[in-house]
Order: C-alpha cells, then structure tokens, then sequence
C-alpha cells in the first residue's frame, strides 16, 4: 500500500478545506454517493415475490442510465435489517438521483429521514469493486469540530492513515481487514453537530470490509486496534444520528 507523504497529506487537507469554503461540489471529479433510508418490512428487494421489492430495486437500476453513473449497489445494515443502504459512485460530483423516487418506500414510523452524503474515496470503489466483494464492509462516519485549526485537521488525516496502515500490514491477515477506502465528506462538506463549538462537523468517511462482523468485533479487541484509534478518539465528536457505524452486504446493481 502507498502511504501519503507528509508533504502530499498537508496539500490534501488544504485544498480540501479551500473547496469546503469555496462550493466543493462544482468540481469535476468522481464521487461515492451513500443514501440511508429505512424501508417498510413489505419492502424486500431480494425476493421475488415482493411487488415493493421488485420496484425499489427497478428504481436503483433506473438510475444506472442517469449520466455520469459508473457502478452501484445496495444492502441491508446488520444493525437494522429495515435500514438500506444504496450506494452510486458517480464519474462527476455533481452528479446525483431524485432521492423523491424513495418515499413510497420509506417506513411509515420513519423518525429518521433519508440521508444522502457524498465521499471521494480512496482507493475508489469503481476500481476495485470494494464493497461487494467484501462479505460485509464497515461503514463508519468520523465527525469532528469544524473550528480545529489547519494543523490539527492534518494531524487527524496523518493518525488516519497510520490507522489504516498498522491494519492492513501489520495485523494478520486471518484477523485484519480485507480492504480500506476512505475520504472526507464532500456534499455536504459539513454536518449540524450540537456539540460542535460553531455547531457544524466536518466529517471523514471509512468503508472498511471484512470476512464478518465478528471479525470487525474481535479486531477492534486487539491491542494494535486500541492503539491505533486511539489518537482518532481524543477529539472526535459523537456519532451523527443515522450516520452510526453500520455493517453492511452489498449487492451489485
């Protein structure tokens, strides 16, 4: 794996605080778009015999006409097995689908709206094929205050890499992760947090696979894990509700 040299991070970091400021969303680069949404329990997409299934999952292959698509899947999360996630990733970051087209589906008892978030991640996804041909992947949101300074910002990115570094090389393979992308929130570039001084968070994305949730949970018991978030944790902010951690199997669309 090619880690960022300190130089290449720094530059990272300040250019994706420039664009944060400065309307990201009109650049023209690729994007993983990850929506949220809790469905009623009629809703199976993968039986056959459900009408409702049957018709979300012609509106996920509908929007694989949409310009701009490049690949898609979706997945119920283990946490709540009425909670879908659908993922697009998009050749232009300004690309997206009328997210409308999921009321019918939604639960009725739906506290919780539909959340869209957009990630460049690295690697992407449409390359490797990241998500499903893990058995499960790990979906985690990272919020922190958007008022840390410049370098802390960067210090945060450097912790992370070196997370996913001691992850993926150090710990073996029979108990370590299978792949790791991840990247910084780019639509929106900041999120309503309460506890955040200027009540905004910027937000890092992680979509970690793995041969099981269990072997998510007996890693995370492993000194190198504790060690490595460690850093990560001391001025992280609490989750974002609905964007709790979440395991998911995708499919492919």
């Amino acid at each position: 794996m090619t880690v960022t040299s300190p130089f290449n991070l720094e530059l990272i970091v300040d250019l994706q605080l420039f664009f944060c400021d400065r309307t990201s969303s009109s650049m023209s680069q690729s994007s993983c778009q990850f929506i949220y949404f809790r469905v009623k329990p009629s809703v199976r997409p993968e039986d056959p015999s459900s009408e409702e299934g049957q018709a979300l999952l012609n509106v996920f292959r509908t929007a694989k006409h949409q310009s701009g698509h490049q690949s898609s899947a979706w997945g119920r999360t283990s946490e709540d097995p009425d909670l879908i996630v659908w993922v697009m990733d998009w050749s232009d970051a300004r690309s997206s689908t009328d997210q409308g087209l999921l009321d019918p589906f939604l639960a009725e008892d739906n506290s919780q709206l539909p959340t869209s978030i957009y990630v460049t991640l690295s690697p992407p996804i449409t390359a490797t094929e990241t998500l499903t041909q893990n058995p499960v992947t790990e979906l985690c949101t990272l919020p922190y205050a958007s008022t840390l300074s410049v370098p802390e910002a960067r210090q945060i990115s450097a912790d992370l890499i070196s997370f996913r570094t001691a992850q993926m090389e150090s710990m073996p393979q029979v108990t370590g992760p299978l792949s790791w992308a991840m990247g910084q929130l780019d639509r929106p570039c900041k999120l309503n947090h309460a506890l955040s001084p200027s009540g905004k968070a910027t937000v890092h994305f992680l979509a970690v696979g793995w041969d099981s949730v269990n072997a998510h949970l007996e890693a995370k018991e492993t000194l190198k894990f504790s060690q490595g978030v460690a850093p990560l944790m001391e001025k992280m902010l609490a989750p974002i509700p609905g964007l709790e951690m979440k395991h998911v199997s995708f499919q492919k669309i």
